[in-house]
This record gives C-alpha cells, sequence and structure tokens, in this order.
C-alpha cells in the first residue's frame, strides 16, 4: 500500500507510525497454555448447541472447542498474519481530552489521500472484534484507487482501551462511551480532520452516536445497527415489517432470550469474567468463540483466531469491558442510563444505515424512518450478512459508505 501512508503536511497531531510485532517469547508462552490446556469433560450442556436445537443455544460446543485449540495450536501462523496486517498502514498517536485531561495512546490503522477534498471517514468497531474487521476494506479501496486518487481519508483505529489503545488513567478511572468517543474525535482533529464522516457497528453504534450527538467536527453518521432500549424499540413496534424484517426480528429476539447472558457477566462483573478469561486462552477462545459461531453469518474459524489471538496478545480483554458496563443494564433491563448514547438523538445530522439480514440488533427500515424523519438520507436493505458487517460482506459494506458519502457531500460541507 505504497503511498498510502503519507500523513498530510501541516497537522497539529504527532502520529507515528507503527509496526506490529509480538515478541516471540510471548507466542511461545501462548502455545504451551493452548497445548496444555484442558478442555472440560463432556456435559449435556457442552455437548449439544444451537444447531442441534434452539433450545440448545449453550455456546460453542465441547467439540468445536477442542478442535478449534487444536488448530490454533499447529496450524495457525501469528506471523504471517502479522505482516499482512503490517501493509496496512498503521500509526500510535496521543491525544488529550479536553474535559479531564486524560491522555490516550491510540492505535489506528489509515489510508490517507492527496486529494484536497478527500472526505475524512473514522470507522468505529465493536466487540468481539476489532480493527481487524476493516482490513477487507482498506484492501478493497487501496485496489480500487491510488493515493492521488482515493476519495477519503480513512481512519480504522483500535477504539479506546481496545488493543493497542490505551491511556494515562487506564487502572484508575472507568471509561465510558462519551469520553472514548472525546478521544476519538480528538483523533481526527490531531489529523487536522475537522469535518468528517462517523461510522460504526456495536460497541463502534455507542461510540458513532456520541459523535455525532455531542462533536461538531463529525457532520454524518452511519450505522450497521443501533444499540437501543427496549422502550425505544416498543415505541415503534407496531409499525409495518417486511417479511425478511420480521425474520430478522425474531432472530434478534431470540438472541436477547437466550445469548445474552455473556453482556450480564460482562456488565455486572468485568473483574471476574476478565481474570478468568485472560489466564486460559482456550476458555477465552470458547467465550469469544461463542460469540463468533451465534452471531455472525458465516464466520470462518481463522477469523475467530486471529481476533482472539489478537485480544490474547494486546491483554485488552479485560479494558475493554467498560462499553458492557453502560450498555447491559438499558439493554437487558431497560433502565435510563446517561452513559449509553442514543443515535435518535441525532436529528439534524445526515444519517444513513444498512440492514443485514442477520444482525441481533436488528431495526426495520419503517422504524429507522420513523426516528429519523428529517435526516434519513440512506437507507440499504442486504441479502446476506449480519452484526459484524464490514468483517462479514466487505464488499457491500464499502459500496454503502461510498454511497452514503457521495449522497452527504451534496448537503453538507465536508
Amino acid at each position: 500500500m505504497d503511498g498510502f501512508g503519507v500523513v498530510p503536511l501541516g497537522i497539529p497531531g504527532t502520529p507515528v507510525p507503527f509496526t506490529l510485532h509480538v515478541p516471540q517469547p510471548e507466542l511461545d508462552k501462548l502455545s504451551v497454555l493452548i497445548e496444555t490446556a484442558v478442555v472440560a469433560a463432556p456435559s449435556f450442556y457442552n455437548t449439544h448447541n444451537a444447531s442441534d436445537s434452539p433450545d440448545h443455544a449453550f455456546g460453542a460446543s465441547r467439540d468445536w472447542l477442542a478442535d478449534a485449540a487444536g488448530v490454533w495450536a499447529s496450524d495457525f501462523d501469528w506471523r504471517a498474519r502479522e505482516a499482512h496486517w503490517n501493509t496496512i498502514p498503521q500509526f500510535k498517536m496521543d491525544v488529550t481530552a479536553p474535559s479531564d485531561g486524560q491522555v490516550f495512546d491510540l492505535h489506528f490503522a489509515a489510508l490517507f489521500s492527496r486529494r484536497a477534498d478527500a472526505v475524512p471517514v473514522i470507522l468505529s468497531h465493536g466487540w468481539p472484534s476489532s480493527w481487524l474487521d476493516y482490513v477487507a476494506v482498506l484492501e478493497l479501496l487501496a485496489a480500487k484507487y491510488t493515493p492521488d486518487t482515493l476519495p477519503y481519508h480513512v481512519v480504522a483505529p483500535s477504539i479506546p482501551d481496545y488493543g493497542l489503545s490505551t491511556r494515562s488513567n487506564a487502572t484508575t478511572t472507568e471509561l465510558n462511551f462519551y469520553s472514548a468517543a472525546e478521544a476519538l474525535n480528538e483523533l481526527m482533529k490531531g489529523l487536522s480532520f475537522n469535518a468528517y464522516v462517523a461510522q460504526g457497528g456495536d460497541v463502534g453504534s455507542g461510540l458513532t452516536a456520541a459523535l455525532g450527538a455531542v462533536h461538531d467536527e463529525c457532520k454524518a453518521v452511519h450505522f450497521n445497527n443501533f444499540i437501543l432500549t427496549p422502550s425505544e424499540k416498543a415505541a415503534v413496534a407496531n409499525l409495518p415489517v417486511n417479511p425478511a424484517e420480521n425474520a430478522t426480528l425474531a432472530g434478534a429476539q431470540g438472541f436477547i432470550d437466550s445469548g445474552t447472558g455473556y453482556m450480564l457477566e460482562q456488565g455486572t462483573r468485568p473483574g471476574l469474567i476478565s481474570l478468568v478469561l485472560m489466564s486460559n486462552p482456550v476458555a477465552m477462545l470458547e467465550w469469544i468463540g461463542s460469540m463468533y459461531t451465534d452471531a455472525v453469518d458465516g464466520a470462518p474459524l481463522a477469523t475467530i483466531l486471529e481476533q482472539v489471538s489478537w485480544y490474547w496478545h494486546t491483554k485488552s480483554y479485560g479494558s475493554g469491558l467498560w462499553s458492557y458496563r453502560a450498555v447491559w443494564a438499558p439493554f437487558l433491563r431497560d433502565t435510563h442510563s446517561e452513559r449509553l448514547p442514543s443515535p435518535l438523538a441525532i436529528k439534524t445530522k445526515p444519517l444513513g444505515y444498512s440492514w443485514y439480514p442477520r444482525e441481533v440488533l436488528a431495526a426495520a427500515q419503517s422504524w429507522v424512518e420513523h426516528w429519523f424523519p428529517d435526516n434519513l438520507v440512506f437507507f440499504k436493505a442486504h441479502e446476506a450478512g449480519g452484526h459484524l458487517a464490514a468483517l462479514e460482506q466487505p464488499v457491500a459494506f464499502l459500496q454503502d459508505l461510498e454511497d452514503f458519502v457521495a449522497i452527504v457531500k451534496t448537503k453538507i460541507e465536508l
């Protein structure tokens, strides 16, 4: 990706080029831990899963875990992945939050354009994923354009407290959506992007909602899912939905009924679960792997192993649970929380939404049109894909993003 890593001249921030390299002793240690891990004895619960019956949605099965751990130990090549990811320009940059003076050391991948009219775009990932969700999207852009023709500056950070993005007060203060969004806004300003488009899903959806609602520099927002309370969804329950949306909403309700135990645990006992999972890579593989097998449309094992390895090597599983501290009560118990940004607060900035049939945080088109009668400028329904849209359907995801930006450019100054 020669040329895409040239930072714009005269920016106020000081991004430092970054090359990912996990020390060999750390790789060796992980191999030993995987090979010596004990997979629990068979039981009714760990030998059945949702493929047997919807009533058996107990998590990834024991057989799946044993097979996946075997592949991780013998066939997974971290160095090859590392070399591949390092072909994408990456940086680290310190930013200071104006509200409290916290210093964030943010990691991000980026493709920079040489065009004077390039539109800055920030892509915010969720859990249990990472900036790796956007690798295919960035590669598609690099194949389609040159640094001279790229119509965008694309920034894909490790969101605060995830991956390699850390902060000065990480062990003494709890992060929240608004503080994390403030750090991302400062990142964009530090790159001289004082007018930009934000896109996000999952945790990134909450961050995008906060960017759009609070920060003037964020001029438009695009979502592939919303984090909403039961009351917010109940208010539109009587609006018409088509058969495909009805099937998606039924699947989403099934996820809420039987697939959100992890959310309660991560939201109420983050210290406990992080100590358990960060002590045993195979336990982390089961925990995160179950999320992919349940919520992601056809997630290959290689992708799961990449993400689990990323969380393990960056030691960031525990620090990233701030998002669930904010989400679990509003999402599961419908309690008000000022810590959870609502996308419904964005009433004037151009907004886009992409609908995918296997989305577990589902919304219908009529709902989105009801919530945003004056500022919805883009809606696209797809025939395939689910919760991690950029990872599952990178071509469709990128096309939607490009179409949205093209519309936005005609409506506001970027």
